[in-house]
């Protein structure tokens, strides 16, 4: 009986101690810990890869998508890596898209939403995983690699349904000036 007497309070302590340091029982809730996630973010779709889970959320207020990569560690999840997409009115918009590697996984994520009737399929990826998924017009498709690399290294491409390219993602062509605001998709011209 007195080890139980003992054994209580310094289990509600270590149990504190790790809620501290971000640790929580699941995923979904390591990522909402993370103070970088706005309050009203809305959980869109969760992607689970070897040793992490990845959650995509939207937030109508802040306009802003997010992605948060949460790690498994023993029994415990802990949001380690988030990143932030402005709402944009693009015909093509990246609305989910992280890169990381950690101690135990490598991983990208990638996820696009079509407003452009006239685009059929995307493609990303890095040989030889290049990847093709079709699109429809006001859907939203995901890419997944278990490999770290920048996303615009992945040569993302929306393509017609005749294999005519349409948009590319990534910064402007012959560009020398790198402003984030330009790191979007935009249309390939006619004479490229």
């Amino acid at each position: 009986m007195k080890k139980l007497i003992f054994i209580t309070p310094l289990l509600f302590i270590i149990i504190f101690i790790v809620f501290i340091g971000g640790y929580r029982f699941t995923a979904l809730s390591a990522a909402k810990s993370l103070s970088f996630l706005s309050k009203n973010a809305e959980l869109m779709e969760q992607y689970e890869t070897d040793s992490s889970v990845i959650s995509l959320f939207r937030n109508n207020e802040e306009q802003v998508y997010q992605t948060v990569l949460s790690e498994k560690s023993g029994v415990f999840f802990r949001g380690s890596v988030s990143t932030n997409i402005s709402y944009s009115s693009d015909k093509v918009q990246t609305v989910g898209g992280i890169s990381a590697s950690t101690e135990n996984d490598a991983v990208t994520l990638l996820s696009v939403i079509s407003y452009d009737e006239d685009v059929a399929y995307i493609e990303a990826g890095v040989e030889p995983n290049v990847e093709r998924k079709a699109i429809s017009k006001g859907e939203r498709i995901s890419f997944l690699f278990p490999f770290n690399e920048q996303l615009d290294f992945l040569n993302p491409t929306a393509f017609n349904k005749e294999g005519k390219k349409l948009y590319y993602y990534g910064y402007p062509k012959n560009t020398i000036v790198f402003k984030i605001e330009d790191y979007k998709w935009h249309k390939i011209d006619e004479n490229e």
